[in-house]
Parts: structure tokens; sequence; C-alpha cells
């Protein structure tokens, strides 16, 4: 008895027809895997856009809110400094007004010669000024619309 060890036409067309039948099969649930797998990355997806706005939606709330804040401090702050430069003008106010009753035309008068005397001895003031002068060289003080308020005494 011989015993061939080849399989029989019948067997590998059997055979041909299991493996093509499993790899049709595999193909095709390969395909309804990836088919599968991307409905479920699709809505993966979907969801993290969603989860990504909301933040992004928070975030500007957030910082919407904190540029509110930094501007209403700003505005404090500019509140702060027109009362301090209203308080420092009343104070300015009151002291000119203060000095107004005690000052006399001499008494500006001898001021500016004072201060004329001070620029003659600095040396550093090659400057010339012209002063308006009454009688006996003495310097006029202008009053209203221009008249001199205060004269030398005219012999």
């Amino acid at each position: 008895m011989s015993h061939d060890s080849r399989p029989s036409p019948a067997r590998l067309a059997v055979l041909g027809a299991v493996v093509l039948v499993a790899l049709v099969a595999g193909i095709m649930g390969s395909i309804a895997g990836y088919k599968a797998f991307s409905r479920y990355q699709d809505t993966a997806d979907a969801k993290n856009r969603a989860t990504v706005a909301k933040i992004k939606a928070n975030n500007d709330v957030q910082v919407t809110a904190i540029q509110i804040k930094n501007q209403e401090q700003r505005v404090k702050v500019a509140k702060q400094q027109a009362q301090i430069r209203f308080e420092n003008a009343k104070g300015v106010r009151e002291a000119q007004d203060e000095i107004a009753k005690t000052l006399t035309p001499l008494y500006v008068q001898f001021e500016m010669t004072e201060a004329l005397k001070e620029i003659a001895k600095s040396g550093k003031n090659s400057s010339v000024v012209y002063i308006p002068s009454g009688a006996n060289g003495v310097p006029l003080v202008s009053g209203l619309q221009g008249q001199p308020s205060v004269t030398s005494p005219e012999k």
C-alpha cells in the first residue's frame, strides 16, 4: 500500500474555500470594527470640543470679570487723584486769600527790588531787565487796567 501524502484536490478546494471565507470574514470584521471605532472616535471628539468650548467660555467670563475689577480700581484711583488735586487747589486758594489780605503794592515793589538785587549779585545772569519806573527811578507796580497804583512821591 502506498500512501500518498498529498491532499486530494477536493480537500484542497475545501481548504481554499475555508481560507477564503476566513479571509473575507476577517476583512469584513475589520471594516465593521473600523466603522464602529470611527463612530466612537467622532462621538469622543464632539464631547471634547464641547468641553473645550465650555472651558473657553468660563475663562472668557473670568477674564472679563477681572478686567471689570481692574477698570473699577482705575476709576477709584482717578477719583482719589481728582480729590487730592481739589484739596490742593483749596489749600492754594486759601493761602492766596491769606496773602492777599496783607499784600500791598509797596510790599510787592520791595520784593521785586530784592529779586533784582539777587539777580545782579549772582553774576550768573547776563540778562537785561527793563522795569518801568516813576519819578526818582522808583519801580512802578501797576494796578487795574494798566494804571500805576503805587508811584514814588512827587516833589
